[in-house]
C-alpha cells in the first residue's frame, strides 16, 4: 500500500507545476500531460478560491475548472525569463488535513526581476487538495508581467469579472490531445477526466470509460513501446479530427471525436496501413 501524500509535499508541486506552466517553453503534449498532473493534485469535487482576486473571486468547485485555470496561465506571462516558488515554509495546524504555505513566486521578466508573495491555507483529504484560499498579490503580479494597464482597464470595464471561458472549439482541442497525452503515459485515472461516462466507441460497440482502460491496457502489453505521434489536428465546435502516426511503423490512426458536457462522448476511427518512407 502506497503512503500518503504529505500536504505540504503536494503544496509544493501546485506551485512548481504553476511556475513551469507560466516559464516554461513546453510542447502541446508536454503542457496537457502538465495540466493533467496539477488536476490530478485536487479532489473530483473542490472548493478553491482567490478572495484578492481584483476582478472578484470566482469559486473552483470541480478538477475540471481547475485544469481550465491552470491551462489559463500557460504562457501567460510574456518576456518572463524564470518563475519558480522561493522561500517555502509550510506550517501544520491542529487541524491534521490543514496546512498554511507562505512563498514567494520569484523571477525576472523583462521590466527587472520580482518576488511576489503568497498565502495558501489548503486541506488535503485521502492525498488530494479539496479545499484552499489561495491568496496572492495580484497587483504585483501585474506589475511583474507588464499588465498593470489592461489590469486597469478590466478594472473599469464592468462587463470584465472573469477570465473568459475556453470556447467549445479550445475544449474540443484540448480534448483531442490529453487523449493522446494520457494513452502515452498509459494514465488510466485521467481517462475518467476525459472521457464521459457514457462514451461510445463506434469501432468497438463499446460503452463506457473503463472499456478504454481496458483497450489501452491490452495495447500495451501486446506492444508496450506504442505510442502515438499527432499530426493533424482540426477542431470546430464539438467535434475535432485527429491523425496520428503510430511509433512503431503500424501505420496511421484517423479518429473523429464528439464532445459534450466537458468530456468525449463518442469516438469513430479508422486505421492504415504502413506509412511510406
Amino acid at each position: 500500500m502506497l503512503p500518503t501524500p504529505d500536504p505540504a509535499d503536494i503544496v509544493r508541486r501546485v506551485a512548481a507545476g504553476v511556475s513551469r506552466l507560466i516559464a516554461d517553453d513546453l510542447a502541446p503534449d508536454e503542457q496537457e500531460h502538465l495540466l493533467d498532473a496539477l488536476a490530478g493534485l485536487y479532489g473530483e469535487r473542490t472548493d478553491v478560491r482567490h478572495p484578492f482576486a481584483p476582478l472578484g473571486d470566482q469559486p473552483l468547485r470541480t478538477r475540471a475548472e481547475l485544469r481550465q485555470h491552470f491551462a489559463g496561465s500557460a504562457g501567460r506571462a510574456a518576456g518572463v525569463r524564470s518563475f519558480a516558488p522561493t522561500n517555502m515554509v509550510v506550517h501544520r495546524t491542529v487541524d491534521p488535513e490543514v496546512v498554511v504555505a507562505e512563498f514567494s513566486y520569484s523571477g525576472s521578466a523583462d521590466r527587472g526581476d520580482f518576488a511576489v508573495p503568497c498565502v495558501f491555507v489548503v486541506r488535503v483529504r485521502d492525498g488530494r487538495i479539496v479545499e484552499s484560499r489561495d491568496y496572492g498579490d495580484h497587483i504585483g503580479f501585474a506589475r511583474a508581467f507588464g499588465q498593470l494597464e489592461s489590469l486597469a482597464r478590466a478594472l473599469t470595464d464592468a462587463t470584465v469579472r472573469a477570465p473568459a471561458e475556453p470556447t467549445e472549439t479550445q475544449l474540443s482541442r484540448g480534448l483531442a490531445l490529453r487523449m493522446h497525452v494520457a494513452f502515452n503515459a498509459l494514465d488510466l485515472p485521467a481517462v475518467d477526466e476525459i472521457f464521459a461516462a457514457d462514451f461510445y466507441s463506434h469501432p468497438l460497440r463499446s460503452r463506457g470509460p473503463d472499456m478504454v482502460k481496458e483497450r489501452w491496457l491490452a495495447m500495451r502489453t501486446a506492444a508496450p513501446d506504442l505510442r502515438t505521434e499527432v499530426v493533424d489536428l482540426i477542431a470546430e465546435d464539438d467535434r475535432a479530427v485527429i491523425r496520428s502516426r503510430l511509433t512503431n511503423d503500424t501505420g496511421e490512426l484517423i479518429e473523429v471525436i464528439r464532445v459534450a458536457d466537458g468530456r468525449i462522448a463518442e469516438l469513430w476511427g479508422a486505421r492504415t496501413g504502413p506509412v511510406a518512407a
